[in-house]
């Protein structure tokens, strides 16, 4: 038997990127929603939500963006 067909071969994985269109527009969807909310009820404290969640979604950005550089790096 040949020593080359004994081993199992090579699996390159790639890491996943952790961008994902569903993730930004349920970011969006859950804003206007909540905005919709806060118009409609005159609620101060859904109009609080509204910071919350662009600051969720900025960070998510920032975090894909982040990876996305370190793995082009590392090529």
């Amino acid at each position: 038997m040949d020593a080359m067909s004994d081993k199992e071969p090579v699996i390159e994985l790639e890491p996943r990127n952790p961008f994902s269109w569903r993730v930004v527009v349920a970011f969006l969807a859950a804003w206007l929603v909540v905005l919709a909310l806060a118009w409609v009820l005159k609620n101060s404290l859904l109009r609080l939500l509204l910071p919350l969640i662009g600051t969720l979604f900025v960070v998510y950005l920032g975090v894909c963006t982040l990876l996305l550089l370190r793995h082009r790096n590392r090529r």
